[in-house]
């Protein structure tokens, strides 16, 4: 694995520094949001903000300019609250270890295990969408439930690369990104082939089960009224403990249609 991945690794530009609050600024851009929509904002934002201490220092509007476009809003509003945490706590330093990890605004168990392995080395796994599929076919998992997560974590555990933990949380990943793909994965040149047991019975494609479709979420017509005067037009800010919280919308006069 790890030879596979350092040889077609692709070397995208939070992988190519050790900064913890690089790497956690890609990880939490890269929750909910394509990889290659993310990189054009991360090199904005790390050229804006080079450091934590320049996120909490920030305007709301000049973090909300530089996010604009990944959508999810709340995880900037998180992450510089989570940026004040460790200036308070940890004296601006990014903690080290999983369980200060997800003690932050914003950071559960997949960041919490991502910053940790690849900033600092870590023995902590990680399991995204792309190694669930992975390691579904790999141990013939018929489900996502409490038993097939538990079998799987321990595996993980197991396995991990003790001396390079993020580089094989990465190939892992990049595994299931580029190679073990939901339709037309390519086997004949996985570096895993051999130990796939859905390979080996010939059953790749029973592996993961379909998922039953979601229902679509409700979506409404709304009008707003629009005050212009003097060549201005009145705008207000939104409610930080509100959906889209801290920015900018037409006040009033907005109605379900």
């Amino acid at each position: 694995m790890l030879s596979w991945y350092r040889k077609n690794k692709v070397e995208f530009p939070w992988r190519l520094t050790n900064d913890p609050y690089k790497i956690w600024v890609s990880e939490i851009m890269l929750q909910q949001t394509q990889v290659t929509t993310v990189i054009p904002f991360y090199n904005n934002w790390i050229q804006k903000f080079p450091t934590l201490n320049d996120v909490a220092n920030a305007s709301d509007d000049d973090l909300f300019k530089y996010w604009e476009g990944l959508g999810y809003y709340n995880r900037v509003n998180n992450f510089r609250v989570a940026c004040n945490e460790v200036i308070k706590k940890y004296n601006g330093k990014v903690p080290s270890e999983k369980v200060e990890l997800m003690q932050l605004k914003g950071i559960g168990d997949y960041t919490s295990s991502a910053i940790a392995s690849i900033a600092f080395n870590k023995k902590n796994y990680v399991i995204d969408g792309n190694v669930k599929r992975v390691m579904s076919r790999i141990l013939c998992l018929k489900d996502y439930s409490k038993v097939s997560m538990h079998k799987l974590s321990n595996f993980l555990s197991e396995n991990i690369c003790k001396n390079n933990p993020g580089d094989f949380n990465q190939g892992l990943m990049d595994l299931g990104r580029n190679i073990c793909k939901p339709k037309n994965p390519d086997c004949n040149i996985c570096p895993v082939e051999f130990s796939c047991q859905a390979k080996a019975d010939d059953s790749i494609f029973l592996y993961p089960k379909t998922k039953p479709k979601k229902k679509k979420s409700p979506h409404y017509n709304v009008g707003v009224g629009i005050i212009w005067r003097e060549g201005k037009i009145l705008i207000t800010k939104r409610k930080k403990n509100t959906l889209l919280g801290g920015l900018w919308e037409f006040p009033g006069g907005k109605k379900k249609c």
